[in-house]
């Protein structure tokens, strides 16, 4: 989700929905994003742990494009561990254009030259750009055939992240989508389920970030100081992948191991 601070949405008569699943699963209320603005850097952050210097909202191009293949997807492959991106409106697989209300800027894998197929002059969609960074049409078809990957990642379009819309707007969204979630064999046999916002509705503010799982204890809210990092060392940790960190200093980094009730 986008751009809103937790005194926006916790409490919010606009937001019943989001503060009914944050009742039943664990709040991190001292999670903040990492201070890198505007939102393409906090998610390139998500997958990568740093931002590679990019400090803009560009489309993939000469300039943001990034050549590293220091981040979280390629440790799944390595791992023999399946993942999939669902983006909504983005139409055709592997979207590296903005178009309509789908923006490239909220789709971190698009700007990785080893996902998109950029070549260093222009981009040639790669096969594993066009199976893995898909349109969120394929969600409903993938839970449907039981084919959900290990690792999933869900941007709604610019009204329903509350870029463009309102609160309100993507409070209904999240309540049509997400009980499609919960009610998978994915989630119910030990997933986890996480909403986050990518950004504070200004620099330094706190975001809302909520964990749903059978292994949260609703009600938890901790106080812990986390970030984007922690965000992605947690991921890490319940792929399996925690020995090939992305994080520059993965020493510096804190799991987040209090939002749960087993060890990652």
């Amino acid at each position: 989700m986008e751009n809103h601070s937790s005194d926006q949405i916790f409490g919010s008569d606009d937001a019943p929905f989001i503060n009914a699943l944050a009742a039943q699963g664990a709040i991190a209320a001292g999670y903040h994003d990492s201070f890198v603005h505007p939102s393409e850097p906090n998610y390139i952050w998500m997958v990568a742990g740093e931002n590679f210097g990019i400090l803009n909202d560009n489309d993939p191009g000469p300039s943001n494009t990034i050549a590293s293949q220091s981040h979280l997807v390629d440790q799944l492959d390595l791992a023999g561990l399946t993942w999939r991106a669902y983006e909504e409106g983005m139409g055709q697989p592997c979207g590296l254009q903005s178009h309509d209300r789908y923006a490239a800027k909220h789709d971190p894998f698009v700007y990785f030259s080893d996902i998109s197929g950029w070549d260093g002059s222009q981009f040639v969609p790669s096969a594993r750009c066009i199976q893995h960074v898909v349109d969120y049409s394929e969600f409903d078809t993938d839970i449907s055939s039981g084919a959900l990957p290990d690792y999933v990642f869900i941007t709604p379009d610019l009204d329903h992240d509350m870029h463009d819309g309102t609160v309100a707007m993507g409070d209904a969204w999240l309540a049509t989508e997400v009980p499609k979630i919960l009610a998978t064999n994915a989630f119910q046999e030990g997933g986890a389920l996480f909403l986050l916002w990518d950004e504070g509705a200004s620099s330094g503010d706190d975001p809302p970030f909520i964990a749903l799982s059978p292994n949260t204890t609703a009600g938890t809210v901790s106080r812990t100081s986390y970030d984007t990092s922690s965000f992605l060392l947690t991921v890490q940790r319940m792929l399996g992948v925690e020995a090939l960190p992305c994080s520059p200093d993965p020493s510096a980094v804190t799991p987040m191991l209090d939002l749960f009730t087993v060890p990652l």
